[in-house]
């Protein structure tokens, strides 16, 4: 026989496992990142080491390397003497980003569309579907879109199944959406967007490269109309 108050109930929920070093790492550098890119964090602001340690609790070699990260998406310079600040997006360099983009964008959808799984698709369905049900005309919104956007092109860089194209790639998409936020681009600029990537779905699942590069390259092509728009 058991004594009595011998046995106790053992917990229905276990605590949160600890996240590691690398985890952790990995969580700020996307925070930041995000701020930056939406402009949370503006162009020209300088990022002060300590500042940075006391609000993540991290310490100085890891936002060292997160920062070397952040630098090499080109959304960070350190300047030796002066300290680490956040570019500042000039219409030179980005008409250049276009450039690029549009070619490695248009591979991308058409290494996709031969190599695209059903599990893919139907993550790019559900986004298009979540973007479609934002209505509100706000910053708040226009930062769900963004991340949808980004979500959206992530996963046909994924089902490229090309990592060199995805690495060089990842960075002009980092500048444009950076672009979007630094310049108050419009909200119904930004869903119009989602048009074209609607459009993309069919020549994904007809496996049809050449339909896929040229309604990705159209993409690209309609975020330069807007900054050609908003400068002249």
């Amino acid at each position: 026989m058991k004594k009595a108050g011998n046995s106790t109930p053992k917990a229905k929920f276990q605590s949160k496992p600890k996240q590691t070093k690398a985890e952790i790492k990995r969580e700020v550098y996307e925070s930041l990142r995000r701020q930056i890119i939406t402009n949370q964090i503006p162009g020209g602001q300088r990022l002060i080491e300590q500042a940075l340690i006391e609000k993540f609790g991290i310490g100085k070699t890891p936002l060292r390397e997160i920062c070397q990260e952040l630098q090499r998406d080109e959304l960070i310079e350190i300047i030796p003497q002066l300290g680490t600040r956040v570019v500042i997006q000039d219409i030179h360099t980005l008409k250049e980003v276009v450039q690029v983009r549009k070619a490695l964008e248009g591979l991308c959808a058409a290494l996709a569309s031969q190599n695209i799984s059903t599990e893919e698709l139907n993550q790019l369905s559900l986004i298009l579907k979540k973007a479609k049900k934002i209505e509100k005309n706000d910053l708040e919104s226009l930062k769900v879109l963004s991340q949808y956007d980004a979500d959206f092109h992530n996963i046909i860089y994924q089902a490229s199944q090309n990592k060199q194209l995805t690495k060089t790639i990842k960075s002009f998409l980092y500048k444009m959406s950076m672009y979007w936020f630094q310049s108050g681009f419009s909200m119904e600029d930004f869903k119009s967007q989602f048009d074209d990537l609607e459009n993309l779905m069919r020549p994904l699942k007809d496996h049809d490269a050449s339909k896929a590069k040229k309604i990705m390259e159209k993409h690209i092509d309609y975020f330069l109309k807007l900054v050609k728009k908003q400068i002249l």
